[in-house]
């Protein structure tokens, strides 16, 4: 369960973990489809990326990195505002120093 205020109920969760964390099999026992508009909605992303610090604490107390994915978001227009991060639930694997290089600029 998230160290994090994340708020889905105890009764809505299986052991802990969100029915969508179970049925995606993401390794974040928060996660949730994002709602995207859609009936389906779309499930590679978290619906709490924008509330949630992306991480999770290990029980032997390890900080472990989320995999998140910079997406553009267009206003009503079609115009571009921003690129924010949405979080995969799904943990990131790579080195330290691999990581760092999502955040320089090309």
């Amino acid at each position: 369960m998230s160290k994090f205020l994340i708020n889905v109920p105890n009764e809505e969760r299986t052991d802990g973990c969100t029915p969508d964390s179970i049925k995606y099999k993401k390794d974040c026992d928060d996660f949730v489809c994002l709602e995207d508009g859609t009936i389906v909605r779309e499930c590679r992303y978290c619906n709490l990326s924008q509330v949630c610090r992306q991480i999770d604490i290990l029980p032997n107390g390890k900080v472990m990195p989320m995999e998140a994915n910079a997406l553009p978001v267009y206003n009503n227009k079609g115009e571009l505002i921003e690129h924010e991060l949405f979080c995969t639930g799904m943990y990131d694997l790579r080195s330290r120093n691999e990581r760092s290089e999502d955040d320089k600029v090309s």
